[in-house]
């Protein structure tokens, strides 16, 4: 019966959290993140005047979300180019989601970038080698 109702409450939790997304803009990526489906993409560009209050919203998003993750989780990124400052954002953000993979759980992080774009490829390279996810660079 226990499990039954921790069951319960991970599916009315998930009821509860909303789907999280933001169109892009000139200077900001879209962000497009479904609790329902544990896919959570970041696409564009990123280079925000203010890169802690653009990315607040996306955190707190996903500190919510490690509370409940669904079994897979998949967080995908496609972006043309960011700054040093998002670099720093998104690392933080994946070392947030690794306690979801010390859970037993699946934490699998796509970086897509332009097959002839060796500079986007390298910033996927230095990111895969902080963090403790599975890692998959997609050359498109």
């Amino acid at each position: 019966m226990r499990n039954l109702n921790l069951i319960f409450n991970d599916i009315l939790y998930k009821l509860m959290q909303k789907p999280l997304e933001i169109e892009s803009t000139r200077t900001t990526p879209k962000i497009d993140f479904n609790n329902e489906t544990g896919i959570l993409q970041i696409s564009g560009r990123s280079l925000p005047e203010d890169v802690i209050k653009f990315y607040t919203e996306v955190r707190d998003w996903v500190l919510e979300y490690i509370e409940t993750p669904l079994y897979k989780t998949e967080i995908i990124f496609d972006l043309d180019y960011f700054n040093s400052s998002t670099a720093r954002v998104l690392v933080k953000i994946l070392v947030e989601l690794e306690s979801i993979s010390k859970e037993g759980k699946v934490v699998k992080v796509i970086w897509k970038y332009k097959e002839k774009d060796e500079v986007m490829l390298e910033r996927g390279e230095e990111i895969k080698n902080v963090v403790f996810l599975q890692f998959e660079l997609l050359a498109y």
